[in-house]
């Protein structure tokens, strides 16, 4: 077996979760804009509503409890029926169907639950389209990094293994496990925050007719509500696929023998107490647990694993350090305890960077 450096695993790894990280970021662009367009498609309805409650421009909660007319309700019914078509189009939650037929039924509505059944069907097909998408995101996901892990693996060792290709049926149930503490998958996730997203919702409805806003009062404020959640679902894109990326180097680490793996952390301003005490950590593989000895560590978080080898020869290692202004300069290889030590709490002396490295280099020896 060819001999490596702990840092050639630990660059090529960190190199691993950077690709993974900006493909995790291209995707929330995609999903924000699947936001953009449900909030956009709420705006126009709420402007539609309010238009046939102004009274004097004066909005009033008494009025928007009346029952729709006989041609409003026609009209109503219409659009719930194209609301079933769409939702057996796209495969929507079968309870939220069955509301839906409920409401197509009803002689009697008003005003205010017509308007919140609207905001709930955009919010229903917002994140079906969600929860599917996610799905083959994290899917494609877990292949990439499993058989870049291997590449990697091969690479740095000399040692090809020839591996059987990955079975979706097996990935499926990979995705369906939860790998946090409480038990909740990334399905469970996505439709808790929906539910959120709804009451929010419903509740600034109801609260701005109350107050008698203004439409524009109400569209920002409402606004206001899918912002909150678009950043959940960037905090669930970021987090979960860290999660599916860790088990993916797990199930390669397990396939090919490797015996024990190292916690690698990013190394700057923005790391976080728990990834600085994790950074550098040793496991033996049969105990990788994705949040307690593999990353992710919280949402968002940025760490990763490495093959940890301990016969290695690991005289003048360096480690990548990245600066503020997004440069990469090299440093000893060090936790990032040492480092932060060392270079982030050291004394002001108006160094440059090139001058503080080569003391820890000189420190290092």
């Amino acid at each position: 077996m060819t001999t490596r450096s702990k840092d050639y695993w630990k660059t090529r790894f960190e190199a691993l979760e950077d690709e993974q990280y900006q493909r995790s970021q291209a995707y929330f662009c995609d999903v924000q804009e699947q936001f953009r367009r449900a909030q956009n498609s709420i705006q126009m309805d709420l402007e539609r509503w309010y238009r046939r409650l102004a009274e004097n421009n004066d909005i009033s909660y008494a009025s928007a409890k009346r029952f729709l007319n006989i041609s409003e309700l026609e009209e109503f019914k219409w659009s719930v029926e194209e609301y079933v078509k769409v939702g057996q189009k796209n495969a929507l939650n079968q309870r939220w169907m069955k509301q839906l037929e409920n409401a197509s039924a009803r002689y009697h509505i008003s005003y205010l639950k017509a308007m919140k059944l609207q905001m709930q069907q955009h919010a229903e097909l917002l994140f079906t389209e969600f929860e599917g998408g996610m799905t083959d995101f994290l899917q494609k996901s877990f292949s990439e990094n499993y058989y870049r892990s291997a590449y990697e693996i091969a690479r740095g060792t000399g040692v090809g293994t020839n591996l059987a290709a990955l079975d979706f049926r097996k990935i499926d149930a990979l995705l369906k496990r939860p790998w946090a503490q409480d038990g909740k998958t990334f399905s469970d996730r996505i439709w808790a925050n929906k539910d959120k997203l709804v009451q929010s919702l419903h509740t600034e409805l109801a609260q701005n007719i109350i107050r008698g806003e203004l439409p524009q009062r109400a569209i920002d404020n409402l606004a206001r509500c899918m912002q909150v959640s678009r950043s959940q679902a960037g905090n669930l894109i970021m987090t979960e696929s860290a999660a599916i990326s860790s088990v993916a180097q797990e199930q390669c680490f397990q396939e090919l023998d490797i015996e024990a793996f190292e916690v690698v952390e990013t190394l700057d301003s923005h790391t976080c107490p728990i990834c600085q005490d994790m950074d550098g950590k040793q496991f033996p593989r049969c105990d990788f647990a994705v949040g307690l000895t593999a990353p992710p560590f919280h949402p968002r978080c940025r760490g990763t694993t490495c093959p940890y080898f301990d016969d290695e020869f690991t005289v003048s290692e360096t480690r990548a350090v990245r600066d503020s202004t997004g440069g990469t300069y090299y440093v000893p290889d060090m936790t990032y305890r040492a480092w932060k030590q060392l270079y982030v709490e050291a004394e002001p002396s108006g160094e440059s960077i090139s001058d503080k490295v080569d003391k820890m280099f000189a420190y290092a020896e």
